[in-house]
């Protein structure tokens, strides 16, 4: 066959193709339009391919998709490659490719373009360096019935030693402590670098306890522990509520203090509706308004006079008010109180192991110990002006039978003695420390063991609560001043709240 006629044929074959699309001697569609159809925006791991491929779409002039039109993908900033570079549409008029970002962390660019390079489109990305370090990010001091989910899946932040999130990590999750149950063990970070975890169920301990770390690494911060308590079905319950999200170290701290005075304290008490301003407990507290079951603390860390001086100081603000008038009444139980640490001294509690004894002393304070005692007509002799007493001393009678039984009998002092120095907010509200030794509620708190001690439950109700002294702590004054730690303890000024004190309404 000669040349010209196998030329003659394979123009008949062209001809009849294009005839099937564009009608033979017609001219291709003129590209006038990209747009991007997915894969902008994305975040990856340097050196990583994105999980999104990078698709565009190609107009006419009329705004109908081409087919076959040739399209360049092309890295026009921060390094890396596509896959294939050039790529021919689809029938729907797309094209996709692959993005391998660059080995260097910040702002990527990849550029799309037709032939000419008339029209273009940029797709941008983040590359992220490795993972250096994991935080809490949401889900953690919670609560919910024992074999009820948390409202909240557990979830934790990666980030890249710039501080950048960082996508495509796997993290795992595992319960520590509490039982209950978990699906979801494990998790991989999306573009906002969150990993977040299942359902989290409760068991029927008090305290449950999960644990996250980032799977095939070591980074800063982990393992990260995640802290949620059971709602008591019954009897007291405490409610913790943070201004601001607790690190593990708070939020374990203050759940097992929660749990601790939920042991002690075990009748339940008059529920309460509650609606007032923000402010109402103090500068900064927040706005309320909703039923209390039985008291709501609003615990909050923020600087307040610099490293060693006043470590933390809590009260109860808000009380049942029997004669639904908003005021007041002596006798009536806190419903909503307040505890405030120094971020400045958190560091040196949690290094020394004294965080959780500090909480679960503050929290007492909330409750009413010392906080209460004067205005209930159950301190004698105080030693504050302008009384000036000598010898301050609580006259509850529960209480005094439960200093007498812990060794009290043969002191020879007024019982039960009351702390009568270091000024307003330590003296008369604390039980003396030189009697009572490391128990929780003297104005120091001692390196070692702190003991909650039947004379603080007994206190409480002389107060007016229904408690359970046999979930004291075993405590007698002999051992509580002979087996105190070598180091001096460490005090507690002015730790006790003055706060306004106003009523609200009970159901009956």
């Amino acid at each position: 066959m000669s040349a010209s006629r196998s030329s003659s044929l394979l123009a008949l074959v062209s001809c009849t193709v294009a005839a099937l699309t564009l009608g033979c001697g017609t001219e291709p569609p003129r590209l006038a339009g990209l747009e991007i159809i997915s894969g902008n925006g994305q975040t990856g791991l340097v050196g990583g391919s994105l999980p999104v491929p990078l698709e565009v779409e190609g107009d006419d002039e009329d705004g109908n998709p081409i087919e076959g039109l040739a399209l360049r993908f092309e890295v026009t900033a921060g390094g890396g490659q596509v896959r294939p570079a050039e790529v021919r549409t689809n029938r729907k008029g797309r094209a996709t490719a692959q993005f391998i970002l660059g080995n260097v962390p910040g702002p990527q660019e990849v550029t799309v373009s037709g032939a000419g390079g008339e029209v273009a489109v940029r797709f941008t990305a983040t590359a992220t360096g490795a993972p250096t370090s994991v935080r809490l990010f949401a889900g953690n001091g919670q609560s919910a019935r024992a074999g009820l989910a948390v409202a909240t899946p557990p979830a934790v932040l990666v980030l890249d030693a710039a501080g950048r999130p960082v996508p495509g990590i796997a993290v795992s999750f595992g319960i520590t402590e509490g039982g209950g149950s978990l699906v979801g063990s494990s998790a991989i970070t999306g573009a906002d670098g969150v990993a977040r975890a299942g359902q989290w169920r409760l068991g029927v301990s008090g305290v449950n306890t999960l644990d996250a770390a980032v799977e095939g690494a070591t980074v800063a911060g982990e393992p990260l522990t995640f802290v949620a308590t059971t709602t008591p079905p019954g009897g007291f319950d405490v409610v913790v509520r943070f201004t601001e999200p607790p690190t593990s170290a708070q939020a374990l701290a203050f759940a097992r203090a929660e749990v601790r005075w939920e042991q002690v304290i075990t009748g339940d008490v008059p529920d309460g509706g509650i609606d007032v301003p923000s402010g109402t407990c103090g500068s900064g507290t927040p706005a309320l308004n909703e039923v209390v079951d039985d008291v709501v603390i609003l615990a909050a860390v923020q600087s307040t006079d610099g490293p060693g001086n006043v470590l933390a100081q809590a009260g109860p603000c808000l009380f049942r008010d029997a004669n639904d008038d908003g005021q007041y009444q002596i006798g009536e139980l806190p419903g909503v109180g307040v505890m405030i640490f120094d971020a400045d001294d958190l560091a040196f509690l949690v290094r020394n192991d004294l965080l959780a004894a500090v909480v679960l002393h503050e929290m007492g304070h909330v409750l009413g110990l010392g906080s209460l005692w004067s205005d209930l007509g159950l301190l004698a002799d105080p030693s504050l002006p302008p009384a000036g007493g000598t010898d301050p001393h609580f006259t509850g009678a529960a209480a005094l039978a439960a200093f007498d039984a812990a060794g009290g009998t043969a002191y020879p002092g007024a019982k039960v003695p009351v702390e009568n120095r270091g000024g307003p907010g330590t003296a008369d509200v604390h039980w003396r420390e030189s009697v009572l030794g490391n128990e929780l509620m003297t104005g120091f708190i001692d390196f070692g063991t702190n003991p909650l001690s039947a004379v603080s439950a007994a206190s409480l109700a002389d107060q007016g609560y229904q408690v359970d002294q046999a979930q004291a702590d075993a405590y007698t004054l002999n051992a509580a001043l002979r087996t105190r730690s070598s180091r001096p303890p460490v005090a507690l000024p002015t730790d006790v709240l003055r706060l306004p004190m106003r009523g609200f309404g009970t159901h009956k």
